[in-house]
């Protein structure tokens, strides 16, 4: 019976620090900066739009990047790092005051979005990368609280195998070979995931960058409501 109790006692101690996200250490971790500053007496959001010819070319963002360990101590450091590279803005002039839920994307990358304020001056003083940012500006966060997200979806695939234009069939799964149901020898899944939009003067804003501002409107609206 004690060799029983010992080993239930073991089991227990495995869940310690338990629960968190099951595969945390496969996915490829990413953060942002919100930076909110202050244009004509009202709370605006500073974006960016990527030069054309990078990765998400000619898209508006806000400034981030993947988390680096050998430069970052965490992702708050990730973001303010970022903003550092692209925006020219030094840490030393962002509070950051708050973190919105972390999103984990459809393509297994999660990203964290820290909120910080600029202290005046902050905009005058940058000096964006020219390799990364073609443009910035800001936008009252009163126009995404009054205007509504346009809100379309994709369909999301899991695919065991897919067409090479050179190496023609590539199996990743073979799941005929391994004895698995006849669903999984082709494509399977089919949900869908939605998408949001805003039309702004600087172009459309949407993916990630609109989720994450949805985020912040709706956590503003339920301080407020509280």
């Amino acid at each position: 019976m004690k060799k029983s109790m010992d080993d239930v006692e073991q089991l227990k101690q495995a869940f310690s620090g338990r629960p968190g996200v099951l595969g945390w250490d496969r996915f490829i971790h990413s953060s942002v900066l919100a930076p909110v500053v202050t244009v004509d007496g009202e709370l605006h959001l500073l974006f960016q739009t990527r030069t054309k010819g990078i990765r998400q070319g000619g898209e508006i963002s806000f400034p981030g990047g993947g988390f680096d360990p050998g430069k970052d101590e965490d992702l708050k450091a990730t973001a303010l790092r970022e903003c550092t590279e692209e925006m020219g803005i030094p840490p030393e002039k962002v509070t950051v005051i708050g973190e919105l839920d972390t999103l984990i994307t459809s393509v297994g990358v999660t990203v964290s979005c820290y909120v910080g304020v600029l202290e005046d001056g902050a905009l005058e003083a940058m000096a964006v990368n020219e390799d990364e940012v073609a443009d910035w500006f800001t936008l009252p966060l009163s126009f995404f609280r009054e205007t509504e997200p346009l809100i379309h979806h994709v369909r999301l695939m899991v695919e065991p195998h897919y067409d090479h234009p050179k190496k023609g069939r590539v199996t990743l799964l073979p799941s005929e070979a391994l004895g698995l149901p006849k669903r999984y020898h082709k494509p399977w899944g089919g949900l869908t995931r939605e998408v949001y939009l805003w039309d702004t003067p600087h172009g459309t804003l949407w993916g990630i960058t609109a989720e994450l501002v949805l985020e912040l409107v709706r956590a503003m609206a339920q301080d407020a409501a509280t």
